[in-house]
């Protein structure tokens, strides 16, 4: 038996996320699919990082097992004839049978973009946030290291979300300011709650507007409640850049 490590990336925008589900086309689904006509047998595909619906992938993380002695280089040239173009897979590895694309993950970097002015291109606007009128960066920038550090993170997580603690640790918040436009966020950590970073985004988006001020996301984190933070922000603009191993 073999395990296969496949890197991938993928646009999300006519995706209902990565994980199957029924009677909705996913990336893990179409991706499984893909596998399967290829080695010719049920497979148990795992993904690093379950992103949702509308979200964007440059380094997702997936394996797979298989008793099929097919090289890498036709498991990598098979599968992306297979599949569509919105998802292509970029390396392919050998690894040990015990690896766990999410549980031995040591960190994810995601990356959300927002565009800021009045006219964003038609090209762009499936991937990032359009912020119209006037915007406060430095408070943004301010505002994104109280997210640095263990923190409980309450106030951040979706209602729905399963995880057993809400506590996380954070080690990069911070901003990218582009010369074209494009304002940059970037957050990294061993792991996330479900709609984390898009919380985070939005929150830091009213501090950008000057709905409340940086100091206050001390508060927000004392409340643990999700009503003090701000909106969901909106999936396309979110990606998983890497996963760490």
């Amino acid at each position: 038996m073999r395990n296969i490590k496949l890197t991938l990336q993928y646009d999300g925008t006519n995706y209902h996320g990565w994980q199957v589900q029924p009677h909705a086309k996913t990336i893990q689904g179409v991706l499984k699919q893909a596998i399967e006509t290829l080695v010719n047998h049920k497979v148990k595909l795992i993904g690093a990082s379950r992103t949702d619906a509308g979200v964007h992938a440059l380094g997702q993380v997936a394996s797979f097992k298989t008793n099929k002695s097919h090289s890498l280089f036709v498991i990598k040239k098979g599968l992306n004839a297979l599949l569509p173009e919105d998802i292509r897979v970029f390396e392919v590895e050998e690894v040990g049978l015990s690896f766990h694309p999410r549980f031995n993950a040591m960190g994810k970097t995601y990356r959300y973009r927002f565009f800021i002015g009045n006219a964003l291109s038609p090209f762009e606007r499936l991937y990032c946030y359009h912020i119209k009128g006037k915007i406060d960066i430095d408070a943004m920038i301010k505002a994104a290291d109280y997210f640095i550090g263990e923190k409980d993170f309450s106030s951040f997580r979706a209602s729905l979300c399963g995880a057993k603690t809400p506590i996380r640790k954070v080690e990069v918040s911070k901003f990218n300011l582009l010369n074209n436009g494009f304002l940059e966020y970037i957050i990294n950590g061993r792991s996330f709650l479900h709609h984390m970073v898009r919380n985070i985004a939005g929150t830091l988006l009213l501090i950008g507007k000057g709905k409340i001020s940086p100091e206050y996301v001390e508060e927000i984190f004392k409340k643990k409640n999700r009503v003090y933070a701000g909106p969901t922000l909106d999936a396309k603009g979110l990606f998983l850049e890497r996963v760490y191993y």
